[in-house]
């Protein structure tokens, strides 16, 4: 079948929107490094105040998290302290695309590279967990130059263009991305050959994908693939993020490997180890919790599905049923 008008037409507009954002990135690359940290902070900061852009789900969100602990006056300053990263973040990534591998080197260091080394230099291969948090994409590439390029599980973005870009930013270190739809037989491949694979484990997963347990205290659907490739191939599971340093840079740390829970019981181990890790991310997203992505709805199912009863972790209080 030929071309129709309508998709050509589409396919104008997102080669138009690609070759604009690539104009974008071209403008803010001759930028100093820090300037685009320091636009970006008032960026926003003047986002917070102007142009809140889900301003009401971040405060809910770190009213869920952190409740307890903050007055409202606190939830709204780490809210505002998390929009000035996050408007840094995205400016630092504007200018990441165009440096070189020595300065991309030179704006990280790493803690605990001795655990992801030995993990690398077994037999198993690796899973590195992580989220949405810090620069993500800047320790993802500059990791590449450290450890050699791996694998990075990520789901295609709904904006084709942008997906585009971001694609080429991640692989411009030799890292191979895998797309998260329909992967399963990917990862398996990737696992046999002993291989390191990249799983950013934060987002809200559909609850047939997914089971419920607890993250900062409330139930959150979330993806069961890592606990059951993780059991099935016994990989070595490597928390990994990054927080920003004083002078700007970033340290990433390698945290040591993750010890799996094993009875035998298939259903309660993925159920225990998916919590297992939600409770590492919670851990390193409380050292900087500006530094998270609380603009995504991760509590997006709010109670559980009758057809997800069975999918619930005995944790704090929730019921399942784990006899079958």
């Amino acid at each position: 079948m030929g071309l129709t008008r309508k998709s050509l037409s589409k396919s104008f507009i997102q080669w138009r929107d690609y070759l604009l954002l690539r104009l974008v990135l071209a403008v803010a690359a001759p930028l100093p490094f820090r300037a685009l940290q320091k636009v970006g902070r008032q960026l926003g900061v003047f986002c917070w105040h102007v142009a809140p852009f889900r301003r009401r789900v971040v405060l809910e969100n770190l009213r869920g998290a952190f409740g307890h602990e903050l007055d409202a006056a606190g939830i709204r300053r780490l809210g505002r302290q998390f929009y000035a990263e996050l408007g840094t973040t995205l400016l630092e990534f504007c200018g990441t695309w165009r440096l070189s591998a020595p300065e991309l080197q030179e704006l990280v260091t790493v803690e605990g590279r001795e655990h992801l080394a030995t993990a690398l230099a077994g037999d198993r291969g690796a899973l590195l967990v992580s989220g949405h948090f810090g620069n993500w994409e800047l320790m993802s590439i500059a990791s590449a130059l450290k450890f050699g390029p791996g694998y990075v599980l990520a789901r295609p973005l709904d904006f084709a263009p942008m997906d585009k870009v971001l694609a080429e930013i991640r692989s411009s270190t030799g890292n191979i991305l895998v797309d998260k739809q329909d992967s399963a037989n990917r990862v398996r491949q990737l696992l046999r050959d002993k291989q390191m694979l990249g799983i950013l484990l934060d987002q809200n997963a559909s609850w047939y994908e997914g089971v419920f347990v607890r993250f900062f205290g409330h139930p959150a659907c979330t993806n069961k693939g890592l606990a059951m490739f993780a059991l099935r191939y016994d990989t070595p599971i490597i928390p990994a993020y990054n927080i920003r340093i004083p002078d700007g840079r970033y340290e990433i740390i390698y945290e040591p490997p993750l010890t799996l829970i094993k009875t035998g019981n298939a259903r309660h181990d993925i159920l225990k180890n998916t919590a297992l890790f939600n409770r590492t991310m919670e851990n390193f997203i409380r050292k900087a919790p500006d530094h998270w992505f609380w603009v995504h709805r991760r509590w997006r199912i709010i109670g559980v599905p009758e057809q997800a009863r069975d999918k619930m972790l005995i944790d704090d209080g929730i019921e399942v049923d784990l006899s079958q």
